[in-house]
């Protein structure tokens, strides 16, 4: 196993390392590589100022923790090693990079030594469970999947910022309401796709090309690239603790949805229409008529959502193309899920909402998608946490 952490101006590095040493250790070692990363010629920023006292620290911290195992004879299983990555072209510069320096590393690692291991992805900002090291050894690196993901989960009662807290309680909320919305709606590859949450086998991340260079979303389209073919797992014995803060290094995701809330006027958090997952479902669930029928008979069956969606984006040639390339219903359905991937699917969910379905409030959302009703928001993220654990 190796655990990839990419690092760019993080100020508690550190901590994430403390708490990987406080897991439960394994029998085999476990190699850390950090990628302490920034853009070529940023070394004079405030950014790389911070870079270089990550390294600063790292190193003494590394010389303390080996003089404190010389001394008592013990062997951590965790091996930790930098990668000063300090001249990403701007082009290009950025996490999903700095991910791919460590994880081609971490292949090229494997590859050494004629092993199948697993690339494990973390933040320089997490914290993990202490069981995350065995969670990730018993129902990963001992199974026959090619990729996965580590249950998640934000630590929001440690958030003393109330502005924070609720932002934070919210933005998870939506992001599990998404994620079962996919799933009531039965498309097949209804994942989280969390950086550092991420498992690949290494034959898996070189048979499909490595991660992506992208600045942001590289988690998501790194794993749907993937899981249209190979087997995909969820380790749920084991739980990361993403950062609860801000951020302005990204234009998506937790740190930015955290600053869009703390500068949002109106506090209501918003999302789309459990109506739009409804819509989704007769997709899913019509593919055998949609292989056997002509697509203008299959599509006047659908709603007008799907209609014009596809008529939108010249949609029904692609249909054509995947049904003059397969024989069989299996391939034909194997295919479509590759074209309609989590992006098409994504896609389809904006096209809905602008045109058929403005956003409603989250909350009543919720709980109406999982039929639940006089939960509180908090009440809601507990209960969508428990229905992921379970599935």
């Amino acid at each position: 196993m190796i655990i990839v952490i990419p690092c760019y101006d993080e100020p508690d590095l550190i901590g994430t390392l403390e708490s990987l040493l406080n897991c439960d250790p394994l029998s085999y070692s476990v190699e850390v590589i950090v990628v302490v990363n920034e853009e070529a010629g940023s070394q004079k920023s405030e950014a790389g100022s911070q870079n270089r006292k990550t390294l600063q620290d790292f190193k003494l911290w590394k010389n303390q923790l080996e003089t404190l195992n010389f001394k008592h004879s013990t062997v951590s299983c965790l091996k930790f090693k930098v990668l000063e990555a300090f001249d990403m072209p701007a082009k290009t510069a950025g996490v999903g990079l700095a991910r791919k320096i460590g994880m081609d590393e971490a292949l090229k690692r494997f590859v050494s030594i004629d092993f199948d291991g697993a690339i494990v992805c973390l933040d320089a900002d997490c914290r993990v469970s202490k069981s995350y090291l065995t969670a990730i050894d018993e129902q990963f690196v001992n199974s026959d999947a090619g990729i996965g993901e580590m249950h998640f989960e934000h630590p929001f009662e440690d958030e003393t910022n109330t502005a924070l807290k609720e932002g934070i309680i919210n933005y998870e909320l939506f992001l599990r309401y998404y994620v079962e919305g996919l799933r009531q709606a039965q498309f097949p590859n209804a994942i989280h796709t969390i950086g550092s949450c991420m498992l690949a086998k290494a034959s898996t991340y070189a048979k499909h090309g490595g991660m992506n260079k992208r600045k942001a979303g590289e988690d998501f389209y790194f794993l749907h690239k993937i899981i249209p073919h190979e087997k995909f797992v969820t380790v749920n014995n084991g739980t990361v603790y993403p950062s609860c803060r801000t951020s302005y290094r990204v234009p998506f995701g937790t740190g930015k949805a955290q600053n869009d809330w703390l500068n949002k006027l109106d506090k209501t958090f918003s999302t789309y229409d459990p109506q739009v997952f409804e819509d989704l479902k007769k997709i899913n669930l019509s593919i055998e008529d949609l292989f056997h029928l002509d697509f203008e008979q299959w599509v006047a069956t659908m709603p007008i959502s799907v209609s014009r969606f596809f008529e939108a984006f010249s949609y029904p040639k692609k249909v054509a193309l995947i049904k003059s390339n397969t024989k069989t219903l299996e391939q034909f359905t194997k295919q479509f899920y590759i074209w309609f991937d989590g992006f098409i699917c994504l896609k389809f969910v904006h096209f809905a909402r602008d045109n058929f379905y403005e956003n409603v409030p989250l909350k009543e959302a919720a709980k109406q998608l999982i039929e639940s009703k006089g939960m509180g928001v908090t009440e809601l993220l507990h209960k969508y946490r428990t229905i992921d654990l379970a599935t």
